[in-house]
């Protein structure tokens, strides 16, 4: 991997080993980053571990649930062990789940939540223990825009996607004197495995009549706004959401009527 902005620091990413995480991972490294990978799924990111060794990166994969406090600490801990600090927390891990409204489970409420939300705390507020020591770093979130621009059947996922953009701002005030940024970033529909809109014939193009921009995200366009808000191009920005969803979010596209409404007026050339 090349020198870059991100040489001699320390990244952890979640969920890196697989979809957007991936990319963030992959991005970092690219740039010159230690990165510790961090997963539920171990032997997944090992694999992409991997991957990214042949290509000359310092990287290692860790298994870690996020909705497990204990589980976090080890992330941090085999983090300052194998790299000797940590600049960078990406928290990108998280689930998704679709029920209608009123079938929503106490269960699996509390799983989203706990993973989404919770988790998301747990590694904000450990990262931050072992970045203030060294004077500061930059963390940055995954939102969503169904943290303002809700999905139905999706209750539970809009509100652990609100609550970390709270989160986020909450963090950012209050680790701020210790020289910590943390900002968000709020995704558009992402090209992933996980995401059956972009691949399925009928829906996706229908969702795309609603993007201006007219396509589906790549990962890598998503890490890339990761790693500037990491960066220090981005070292003013704190306690941002910037919203990265090729305008989807920014209106409605409706039809043009075939005939004038009545009582519309028409200018005149």
């Amino acid at each position: 991997m090349s020198v870059g902005r991100f040489s001699r620091r320390t990244a952890l990413v979640t969920g890196a080993a697989q979809g957007i995480g991936r990319a963030i991972a992959t991005r970092f490294a690219q740039e010159g980053a230690n990165v510790l990978l961090v997963d539920i799924d171990g032997a997944l990111a090992e694999q992409t571990a991997a991957e990214l060794r042949a290509e000359g990166a310092t990287v290692e994969a860790f298994a870690c649930d996020i909705a497990d406090r204990a589980s976090v600490k080890a992330a941090v801990a085999r983090c300052l062990e194998r790299f000797g600090g940590l600049d960078i927390l990406a928290a990108n891990a998280g689930i998704a789940d679709g029920e209608p409204f009123l079938e929503i489970s106490d269960a699996s409420w509390q799983r989203i939540i706990d993973v989404n939300l919770t988790g998301t705390f747990y590694c904000i507020q450990e990262a931050a223990r072992a970045m203030i020591p060294a004077g500061g770093g930059a963390i940055v979130c995954t939102a969503s825009t169904n943290a303002f621009w809700v999905e139905s059947n999706m209750a539970h996922y809009n509100a652990s996607k609100g609550g970390i953009v709270a989160l986020m701002k909450s963090a950012a005030w209050d680790l701020g004197e210790y020289g910590i940024r943390v900002n968000a970033v709020a995704p558009g529909m992402i090209r992933t495995r996980a995401n059956y809109i972009t691949e399925d014939p009928v829906a996706g193009p229908e969702y795309l009549k609603g993007v201006p921009l007219g396509r589906f995200a790549e990962p890598s366009e998503m890490a890339a706004v990761v790693a500037f808000l990491a960066s220090d191009d981005a070292s003013y920005v704190s306690g941002e959401l910037l919203v990265a969803d090729a305008g989807t979010t920014i209106g409605v596209r409706l039809p043009l009527p075939e005939a004038p409404l009545p009582g519309s007026q028409r200018a005149e050339g």
